[in-house]
């Protein structure tokens, strides 16, 4: 995949303007890639401190794209539209893809991620050998998509993100089962202090 880097922002909306909100935040995912993002889509937080938040995830090869995006909102009727729903961003965070190996279907179908964070005992290197060795259970098991990041900015930079894709529900149950049996995964975990996994349901997306 092209994508460099990866931009997730979160913002809480009264339960009232939820479906107002997530309708005006498809429109702007087509705005987001139109002005720069490789692409976009917009969810809600379905588990943790979060749920009920609205999500925005973007996707870009440079961080110049990213400003060029920002730029175009700053002047989006959309956006305007969306903070006068309000909606408060309660957390930016953006993160520098550092992938692993991943044969994805040809056509992902994105319907759910699954979002772990967490910061390493090992090293950088290390931690990806072990995802790497991991990353074909989740192949197995139905993920879609397996990207790894680290986070660059806010409260927790350093720490480490996968971000997994998934066609339902049924796929996510069947990853966790295996996980509880993988000793990658116990290796995985003994490695890596999670604090935040959370899901998330993808309501549109422009690709």
């Amino acid at each position: 995949m092209p994508e460099n880097f990866y931009v997730n922002t979160v913002g809480a909306v009264s339960s009232t303007k939820l479906s107002e909100a997530i309708e005006l935040g498809k429109k702007l995912t087509a705005e987001s890639k139109a002005a720069g993002s490789e692409r976009a889509s917009i969810g809600t937080i379905m588990t943790g401190n979060n749920a009920g938040s609205v999500v925005f995830q973007q996707f870009f090869n440079s961080l110049d794209d990213f400003a060029n995006v920002m730029d175009a909102f700053a002047t989006s009727s959309t956006y305007g539209k969306i903070i006068e729903t309000g909606l408060k961003v309660t957390m930016r965070n953006v993160a520098k893809f550092c992938d692993v190996p991943f044969v994805a279907p040809e056509n992902p179908t994105r319907k759910y991620v699954v979002l772990t964070r967490g910061s390493s005992h090992i090293s950088q290197s290390e931690l990806m050998d072990l995802i790497a060795e991991a990353a074909p259970m989740f192949a197995e098991t139905g993920a879609q998509t397996f990207r790894f990041a680290r986070i660059m900015t806010g409260n927790n930079a350093g720490d480490f993100l996968l971000g997994v894709t998934y066609p339902s529900m049924t796929e996510i149950e069947a990853t966790y089962d295996a996980i509880g049996t993988s000793p990658v995964a116990s290796k995985i975990y003994a490695s890596l202090d999670v604090n935040l996994r959370t899901i998330i349901r993808v309501h549109a997306a422009a690709t």
